[in-house]
């Protein structure tokens, strides 16, 4: 099975978290064997840090320099719409854009995810990514329900010296402060709940 049919199975996956994650793997391995780099950002990234309690029709990618998405994302079955990339043929909406870069974050910082047949996938980091939706909120008026479910789901792992720093440096630390108080509350509640499940 090569690689276009590889994403055509993937396609198949009625889980979206895993059907995502698996045709990102494929698209990143691929450009990764033409020398383009790329890391999984915005609300693909929410996705996967909120383990699809956040869901998003596409899958958005930075590229460190465009060279040769168009070779692969056409041999991969995609066809091209305005900057927009769409699966042929797919059982399920396959969605692939590439927002134009740099990357608002750091790549020594990025995650990278396992996928089948010894695919990967970089994502950006959670750090990066809570700052990304927190600035939504700060200028655009987003909800900050997503910034406190992935701050409380991956308390223990984020680097608080980094966030604050670059909640900071793009004017959303008091988004970031707010959401790591209710985080920490909820944290604390669970752990106490846990501990006296009476009460």
């Amino acid at each position: 099975m090569d690689s276009r049919e590889k994403i055509i199975d993937a396609a198949k996956n009625e889980n979206p978290l895993k059907r995502q994650m698996h045709i990102a793997a494929i698209i990143s391995t691929e450009l990764s064997k033409k020398g383009t780099n790329i890391v999984m950002v915005g609300g693909s990234a929410v996705e996967f840090y909120t383990v699809a309690n956040y869901l998003t029709r596409d899958i958005d990618f930075v590229a460190a320099r465009p060279d040769s998405i168009k070779e692969v994302m056409t041999e991969l079955g995609f066809s091209n719409d305005g900057g927009t990339w769409y699966l042929a043929d797919s059982p399920n909406d396959v969605v692939v854009e590439f927002p134009k870069g740099p990357l608002d974050g750091s790549w020594d910082r990025v995650q990278i995810v396992s996928g089948p047949d010894g695919t990967s996938v970089k994502v950006i980091s959670i750090e990066d990514i809570l700052v990304d939706r927190a600035s939504g909120v700060k200028h655009w008026n987003d909800s900050d329900e997503w910034v406190k479910y992935m701050m409380a789901g991956h308390y223990d792992k984020i680097d608080w010296d980094y966030l604050n720093k670059r909640s900071k440096e793009l004017q959303c630390d008091e988004i970031i402060n707010n959401s790591r108080k209710w985080a920490r509350a909820q944290r604390e509640h669970f752990i106490k709940t846990l501990s006296d499940p009476q009460k």
